[in-house]
């Protein structure tokens, strides 16, 4: 990239990119820091976050400690073992990353609540998940694929001959799994630890609805402005979310930099893996049959739920749920979510993509900042993002952006965009720099060799950060709980009110229409890349 001066394109893109991150990122954030003011100290003496601060840990280090040893057996089975039905498990594994975490708490209730399916109608039982129990529970379910992607990706990267060795050298079994592939694995473990912590200290709906009296942060958040509107008190506790997130988060990004997956040689290796004892895939196949039966547990009973009157009490077959969610305000909601995850991720992706080229291929000062504060939302808690635009935008004379649900997309652009933006220093990174000097020394601009070179080349970037942002954007909760108004509702939205409001048949028909929305934007996308697609990881 040729000097700015010479380049007043690259120039315009860049203080565009730049007043936008400021705009949308960092002043909504300063603004939720700021407002409590000297009612920190206050606040902070009164002592009243501190029972939830140490509920938050405790849930974080007891689902953390679950998802990330049922992530590990997962990918260990999918990545080693010759095991039945993998490509299904595969599947059936992913399902809780397309759907608003909230929805396994509810279908927790359905099956093991005082009325459940299994705790009453096969048991008898009438007995009580609220609390720390059926968070910890909900929240293994809801955030092990996290773990499980992170450390298939580590499994599958590592070198095959460094076990073979082993083998070779008389090695059993357990002694290569505690010798070499666990070491080879601890970036991924690591990394899954460090996520998923931070997926389950921010996450809202999953405490709300199984939480009881049992309150962590974002719940107690949530409580001071829709109980009592004490924005000031909401934002000390969201300030007080943030900083742990923070510390988690750094300490991902010093793991993530100091990782090495390189074993023997740069190459990549064709030789296979030792087979793993009979034994041990048979144990591997019961344990994913178990949690895939989990899951297909939790989202079954969600389908089901939505076909009938009163599930589980009265199993009639109807439609009248998809009647009541596709009507009226209902249907409005359903539009909106469809109309804001596009606009989102239509906006998102090509802008990351943009900001990722200026910080990768850019020489001017002041690169690392914008690259922070490009990355600064995967720490934000959502809760706090949305807090911090309440707070930002809430003014009179800016009416117009709530109104329209404006406010809404430009919450979920801006939240999403470390996804995209990650993706694209990724792939910027595997494109040699020639290419770019190639078409300067032809006569092209930086922003045309951008457009006409590097563009085509970042296809999978562009995809990963589109399908993302529209899958987080139709499936959030936190971000928007504060933004919405009565004509920009979504579909979260309407499913939190109505789990609230015990409409199961609502909310799981609302919730079957959402996972739909998500897969079929994946289908779609899958088809026009000619089944080359991901998600990025990252949510909350």
């Amino acid at each position: 990239m040729r000097s700015l001066q010479r380049e007043p394109g690259v120039l315009l893109a860049l203080l565009a990119v730049v007043a936008l991150v400021a705009i949308f990122i960092v002043y909504p954030q300063v603004r939720v820091v700021v407002t409590p003011g000297g009612s920190y100290t206050e606040f902070l003496a009164g002592g009243t976050w501190m029972k939830p601060f140490v509920n938050s840990l405790q849930v974080m280090a007891l689902s953390t400690v679950s998802a990330v040893f049922l992530g590990f057996v997962f990918a260990y089975a999918m990545v080693y073992t010759d095991m039945r039905w993998k490509p299904l498990f595969k599947v059936i594994g992913i399902l809780p990353l397309l759907s608003p975490p909230f929805v396994v708490a509810a279908s927790y209730l359905l099956l093991f609540g005082p009325r459940g399916m299994i705790t009453y109608g096969v048991f008898g039982q009438t007995i009580s998940i609220f609390g720390l129990g059926g968070i910890w529970g909900v929240q293994t379910i809801a955030f092990f694929p996290f773990a499980y992607q992170l450390i298939a990706d580590v499994l599958s990267r590592s070198d095959a001959r460094m076990e073979q060795a082993a083998r070779n050298l008389g090695a059993g079994p357990w002694t290569v799994f505690r010798t070499v592939t666990l070491p080879l694995s601890r970036p991924g473990l690591g990394a899954a630890i460090l996520t998923t912590a931070i997926y389950v200290l921010e996450d809202f709906g999953n405490p709300w609805v199984v939480g009881g009296q049992f309150t962590v942060l974002p719940t107690q958040a949530y409580s001071l402005i829709s109980g009592f509107g004490d924005f000031t008190s909401a934002a000390a506790v969201s300030t007080i979310l943030l900083a742990l997130a923070l510390v988690l988060y750094v300490a991902k990004v010093r793991l993530d930099g100091g990782r090495s997956f390189v074993t023997v040689s740069g190459r990549a290796s064709s030789m296979p893996r030792p087979p793993v004892p009979g034994w041990l895939s048979s144990a591997c196949f019961a344990a994913c049959s178990v949690l895939c039966g989990m899951i297909v547990l939790v989202y079954g009973s969600l389908v089901v739920s939505a076909f009938t009157l009163t599930f589980p009490v009265n199993t009639t077959f109807t439609t009248s749920h998809f009647a009541f969610i596709f009507s009226g305000a209902n249907g409005v909601a359903l539009r909106n979510t469809l109309v804001y995850g596009l606009a989102a991720a239509t906006f998102s992706a090509p802008f990351a993509l943009l900001a990722g080229w200026l910080v990768q291929r850019g020489t001017w000062r002041g690169r690392g900042l914008l690259d922070l504060l490009l990355i600064m939302p995967a720490a934000v808690p959502g809760l706090f993002f949305g807090v911090g635009y309440v707070l930002a935008f809430n003014e009179r004379w800016l009416d117009w952006l709530s109104s329209g649900g404006l406010l809404i997309i430009l919450a979920m652009i801006f939240w999403n965009v470390p996804v995209g933006y990650q993706a694209a220093v990724a792939g910027l990174r595997q494109v040699d720099r020639s290419m770019d000097e190639a078409a300067r020394s032809l006569g092209a601009s930086s922003l045309r060799g951008f457009r006409d070179v590097l563009l085509p080349m970042l296809g999978s970037s562009l995809r990963v950060g589109f399908i993302t942002t529209f899958v987080r954007a139709v499936t959030t909760l936190s971000v928007v709980i504060f933004l919405f108004t009565s004509g920009t509702t979504v579909a979260t939205i309407r499913i939190f009110q109505l789990v609230n409001d015990l409409d199961w048949g609502g909310a799981t028909a609302f919730t079957v229409a959402d996972i739909g929305m998500a897969m079929a934007a994946l289908g779609i996308i899958a088809v026009l890349a000619r089944g080359r697609v991901a998600l990025g990881g990252a949510r909350a």
